[in-house]
């Protein structure tokens, strides 16, 4: 079963921000992209699903990214985490 494109961006975002989790902005596509080049630089075992990111346009990324965002606000405010 493969995942579909969107899908697999997203995973590919949410891997940045895990191994760079103190990112003091919210990245713009070409940090992402710069980022994801780092990353396949630094290890030849690197995710191959950043590959992805290097090869999508930068309005795919935009709105992955909003998309990230959205689903980090709804789980930060959720009500059971208050508990």
């Amino acid at each position: 079963m493969s995942r579909q494109p969107s899908e697999a961006l997203l995973e590919a975002i949410h891997t940045i921000y895990h191994a760079f989790p103190n990112l003091s902005y919210r990245p713009r596509p070409d940090d992402v992209k710069l980022l994801a080049a780092y990353m396949k630089s630094r290890d030849n075992n690197y995710p191959s699903h950043l590959d992805l990111l290097l090869q999508e346009n930068n309005q795919h990324i935009e709105h992955e990214l909003q998309r990230y965002h959205s689903k980090q606000k709804s789980v930060s405010r959720s009500p059971l985490l208050d508990s």
